[in-house]
């Protein structure tokens, strides 16, 4: 095995757990249905925590994910920066059902932790395009910095905000972004 073998097989340690988390508690949650107040907008969260493993995979795959060719220990530990955001996106995008006990909601859970995920989604994506212009030797205003921007400007307010139809404006936006980045590796 060679360095980047061995870099593919811990990120997909990290982001394994990630998605551990995150079906174990949509697991979690459907095995308590009757007892839980559901909403939509967490589950859109979720699903888009999803659709960013599947993009960082799919970047590995591709070859386009600058982590897997770290030159030294610094940029390794580093890059693994990635996932390990990664990770924990996916184990805030929904609540872990035991905490729901005696009828809680969905939204209110959502709203309680709401803060920390978007902080986690805007470093995230942030880092993922400071990641690319340090690999790219300068920084590029190309159409992905502009989606990430606009991907960074519709969750950022999300961290102060808790009104709901922000949050599923944002939802909408970062999905379409996500979906649109997703069909664009797949048709390279």
């Amino acid at each position: 095995m060679d360095i980047r073998e061995h870099s593919v097989a811990l990120i997909s340690v990290v982001i394994g757990l990630g998605l551990t988390s995150l079906l174990g508690n949509f697991n979690r949650l459907m095995r308590r249905r009757s007892e839980i107040r559901w909403d939509a907008l967490p589950l859109a969260w979720a699903l888009i925590a999803l659709l960013l493993v599947n993009n960082y995979w799919w970047g590995i795959y591709l070859g386009l994910v600058t982590s897997t060719a770290a030159a030294n220990v610094g940029d390794f530990a580093l890059s693994l920066l990635y996932p390990i955001l990664l990770y924990l996106i996916c184990a805030a995008a929904l609540p872990d059902a035991r905490l729901l006990r005696g009828g809680g909601g969905l939204r209110a859970a959502y709203f309680a932790e709401s803060r920390y995920f978007f902080i986690l989604i805007v470093l995230y994506v942030f880092a993922t395009g400071a990641g690319t212009a340090v690999h790219a030797g300068a920084f590029q205003m190309n159409e992905h910095m502009w989606l990430r921007l606009i991907f960074i400007g519709a969750c950022a307010p999300l961290i102060w905000t808790r009104k709901p139809l922000l949050h599923w404006l944002a939802a909408i936006v970062v999905a379409a972004i996500m979906l649109f980045v997703v069909f664009e590796m797949a048709l390279k």
